[in-house]
C-alpha cells in the first residue's frame, strides 16, 4: 500500500486527483490540501492515523497564490533525512514551463506530469516505482 498526498490550491484537480487515485486503489488513503503551508507543517509534524511507515506519493502544483511549488520544495529539502526518504514527489502542472533547468536543482523530485492527473500515470508510477518502495 502507498499513501498519497495531493497539495493544489484548486479544488477541481484535488477532486479529479482524489478520484482518479481511487480509482486505481479504491483502499488508498489520499490526503489533499489547497494551502502548501499547511501541508508542509502536517509533514513536519506527522500525519496522525496515516501511516508513515508506508511510502508516501506526493503530487505538487506549482502555481500556487500563497506559496509557489518550488517555494515548497525549498522548505521541504530542509526537512530531516527520515521525513524526506518516505516521499516521492511529482510536479502535477498545468504550466507549459519548462522543468529541465528546476529539474537540476530539485534532484529529489521524482517526475513532472501534466494535469489533470491520469490512470496511466499512476499504472507508470506503481510499475516503475512499487519495486523499490517495497524495500524501503
Amino acid at each position: 500500500m502507498i499513501n498519497f498526498v495531493i497539495v493544489d490550491d484548486d479544488n477541481t484537480s484535488l477532486l479529479i486527483g482524489k478520484f482518479t487515485i481511487h480509482k486505481f486503489n479504491n483502499e488508498a488513503k489520499v490526503i489533499t490540501f489547497t494551502e502548501p503551508e499547511i501541508a508542509l507543517d502536517k509533514i513536519a509534524k506527522g500525519f496522525g492515523d496515516y501511516n508513515e511507515d508506508i511510502q508516501t506519493i506526493l503530487f505538487l502544483d506549482i502555481n500556487m497564490p500563497t506559496m509557489t511549488g518550488w517555494d515548497f520544495l525549498d522548505v521541504f529539502n530542509n526537512f530531516h533525512f527520515k521525513i524526506k526518504k518516505r516521499f516521492l514527489i511529482y510536479i502535477l502542472s498545468s504550466s507549459i514551463e519548462d522543468f529541465e533547468k528546476k529539474a537540476i536543482k530539485y534532484p529529489f523530485v521524482t517526475g513532472y506530469l501534466s494535469k489533470p492527473l491520469k490512470l496511466n500515470y499512476l499504472q507508470d508510477i506503481y510499475s516503475s516505482q512499487v519495486p523499490n518502495l517495497i524495500n524501503y
